[in-house]
């Protein structure tokens, strides 16, 4: 298994929660080797809640000029 992050190694880890509502429980996540990236069930949960469309996160996304011609648009040179 690859990193999102980084495209390291992933490893499995077992995680122990001491100060969980049901006691101990053990838990199963990945950490990867070169960037220390976490990713378990509850992360992925959490991120599928809380996940916005990308257009809701580009402000004044129906204005944008595409008209490469117009005067306003400055042209950047390498």
């Amino acid at each position: 298994m690859n990193c999102t992050r980084c495209r390291g190694l992933m490893l499995e880890e077992h995680l122990i929660d001491m100060e969980g509502g049901y006691g101990e429980m053990w838990s199963v996540s990945t950490r990867c080797v070169n960037c220390g990236h976490r990713d378990d069930a509850v992360i992925q949960h959490h991120r599928q809640l809380f996940a916005k469309p990308m257009m809701e996160l580009m402000p004044g996304h129906e204005t944008f000029n595409q008209d490469r011609d117009a005067e306003d648009v400055e042209l950047l040179v390498a």
